[in-house]
């Protein structure tokens, strides 16, 4: 459906997102330089809580209704995410063979004997233009479109190389899917929409075709902390840099995150739904709770959701090769337990496009 709030209220919301991201930035700016950096989380973190034995389980849900009150252009985002502990913990006979295995051989691409992890991601993106209700092909707005896709990603943690130093995350990958009528866009949408009493989109028929997808992505992580942020009251600095080639999304991003507040988890960082998102942290705090800013900025090469297919004429707009996230919100956890809430920020990404987007993003985490 069109727009159901004013491009004032849009205004509004935006300009508060930016003034507590604002705020949230120099509060943790400030921690930093005032504080001492802090060590590992094997050693801020007290012995006395447990390592985890798998690793964690994480559900992402975004959507443009979420405190924005749209529906259109990026609409809805659900992915689920699991993630392993440290992978040399599965390489004694205490875990079964397969596994002890599939460790031992990971192990065997790291040359220093560092962390490790494996991590597994089901999800699915869909987009619309502005007006829902229009059935007939809209040229000059963003073509209808689904993403699924099946995530692998291989993480490898660098531990500080001295108490005060920095922790560095790299992490690898491979992402296939299918964009088009397979990827289930009208009836999960439409679907859901009946299921609320909504009314449901009538243009899917002139999405984009089908076509299978595959990305390769890079993305390389620090992060800098203050010397009591994994036991009392900090901060962390966190910014990365990436590369994604594939016909789905070509891309170089970089960005940063900021956080500060009581026992922050020793991870790296709170992220929108994306490649190389998701990491976790070996021990868990008994509680935590925070508020963080961060930002994505992307050079954009390809978007097939909005350059239409590979090798096919297909619905297509005029791409913006400069793309950028802003998001702020606020982490509460526990030992087994992390919910996340971020408000986002999406630049103009095609020309003609009337309004940014804005949309909410949920996540909840369990660890084991």
């Amino acid at each position: 459906m069109a727009r159901s709030s004013p491009a004032a209220s849009t205004d509004v919301g935006n300009l508060n997102l930016m003034k507590t991201s604002a705020f949230v930035l120099l509060a943790a700016l400030s921690a930093l330089v005032a504080r001492a950096a802090a060590p590992d989380e094997t050693v801020t973190v007290p012995v006395t809580h447990e390592p985890l034995r798998f690793g964690s389980f994480t559900l992402y849900t975004e959507n443009d209704k979420y405190f924005a009150g749209t529906d259109e252009h990026y609409t809805n985002g659900l992915k689920f995410s699991v993630l392993s502990t440290d992978l040399r913990s599965f390489t004694d006979d205490s875990v079964p063979k397969p596994i002890r295995g599939l460790s031992r051989l990971l192990g065997g691409l790291i040359t220093d004997d560092l962390p490790y992890k494996l991590g597994l991601s089901f999800g699915q993106n869909i987009y619309t233009p502005e007006d829902t209700q229009i059935a007939t092909y809209q040229p000059n707005d963003r073509p209808y479109a689904a993403w699924l896709y099946l995530g692998v990603a291989f993480q490898v943690y660098h531990p500080p190389a001295e108490v005060g130093g920095r922790a560095r995350l790299d992490v690898f990958e491979v992402t296939g899917g299918m964009v088009g009528p397979s990827a289930l866009g009208p009836e999960f949408q439409n679907n859901f929409h009946n299921l609320i009493g909504v009314e449901t989109a009538n243009g899917w028929d002139n999405q984009i075709h089908d076509e299978p997808g595959l990305n390769l992505v890079y993305e390389r992580k620090y992060r800098w902390s203050t010397a009591d942020a994994r036991s009392g009251w900090g901060a962390d600095f966190i910014p990365h840099a990436g590369l994604s080639l594939g016909n789905v999304f070509t891309y170089a991003n970089a960005g940063f995150e900021v956080r500060a507040g009581y026992a922050l988890p020793a991870d790296f960082g709170s992220n929108l739904i994306r490649p190389s998102g998701d990491s976790n942290s070996l021990r868990r705090p008994p509680f935590n709770i925070f508020v963080f800013a961060a930002s994505d900025g992307r050079a954009v090469a390809r978007d097939i959701t909005l350059d239409g297919n590979s090798f096919r004429d297909s619905a297509s707009v005029d791409k913006k090769n400069f793309v950028a996230d802003l998001y702020a919100g606020l982490g509460i956890g526990t030992t087994r337990w992390q919910f996340t809430y971020a408000q986002a920020y999406r630049t103009i990404e095609f020309r003609g496009q009337d309004d940014r987007s804005v949309f909410g993003s949920i996540s909840v985490a369990f660890f084991y």
